[in-house]
């Protein structure tokens, strides 16, 4: 059967004279309480709303054209929110969870292969992020050519600076660099890797000795209980004193 459309009774007073099709010419419409929407036509992809007794309103700012939900405006849901596609085009995320999990979906006994992390989208500048890279097993301050849509192993074009406070490390400090403004640097472990080390104040190790100071002094006259010599000093002073024992020795 194809579509019909309702009639409507035309009364004169209380009676009944005849019947008639509703007409949206007329606005006619059928109410809520006898089945009806209360409107005369719906705007197309518009969903309809109602409150149970007046008209139901056709959302302006809420449509479906049969793939894709628009909500212009808050939503609020009280729920769990599953998303099995991407999540895009966020002005701003605030969460009051304190902790954020990435890679969920692996399963607790899998292998992981992915590195994780976030990364920060720069225009016309390189991309810059923070990772755990999976194959150096390790957290990776990074600058790369990708765009945080890969899956797998992110690009790493280069390391990026890092700026901090204190640094506390219970294992080794490797450094393929220049360690530089150090005021104090206080060691329980080793420190392997450093092209150059430049301090503005005291070397102290975990046993309590200080070093201020590496000395050239050739005459070894300071006597600092906090100096420690270099190759050439010594070579000096013992090249001086042998020198000096040859001419008394005549």
């Amino acid at each position: 059967m194809g579509e019909v459309l309702p009639l409507k009774g035309i009364f004169s007073g209380s009676t009944v004279t005849g019947l008639g099709e509703f007409r949206t010419a007329t606005a006619d419409v059928i109410g809520v309480a006898h089945g009806g929407t209360g409107l005369a036509t719906i705007a197309a992809n518009r969903i309809v709303t109602g409150n149970g007794t007046s008209a139901m309103t056709a959302e302006a700012n809420l449509t479906f054209d049969g793939s894709t939900l628009a909500v212009t405006g808050n939503t609020t849901i009280s729920g769990n929110l599953t998303v099995q596609g991407d999540f895009t085009e966020t002005v701003k995320i605030a969460t009051e969870d304190p902790i954020i999990a990435l890679n969920t979906a692996i399963g607790s006994g899998a292998a992981n292969t992915y590195d994780s992390g976030f990364v920060t989208e720069r225009g016309s500048s390189t991309n810059v992020a923070i990772i755990w890279d999976e194959s150096e097993d390790l957290f990776n301050f990074i600058t790369t050519t990708d765009t945080g849509v890969v899956s797998g192993n992110i690009n790493v074009s280069g390391q990026s600076a890092i700026k901090t406070g204190n640094i506390t490390s219970t294992g080794n400090l490797i450094v393929a660099g220049t360690v530089t403004g150090v005021t104090n640097l206080t060691m329980s472990g080793n420190l392997t890797g450093a092209t150059n080390v430049q301090l503005t104040g005291t070397l102290q190790f975990d046993s309590g000795q200080t070093v201020s100071e590496i000395s050239d002094d050739t005459s070894l006259t300071d006597g600092a209980a906090t100096s420690l010599v270099t190759e050439n000093a010594i070579k000096a002073h013992v090249s001086a004193q042998a020198s000096a024992f040859a001419i008394a020795l005549g």
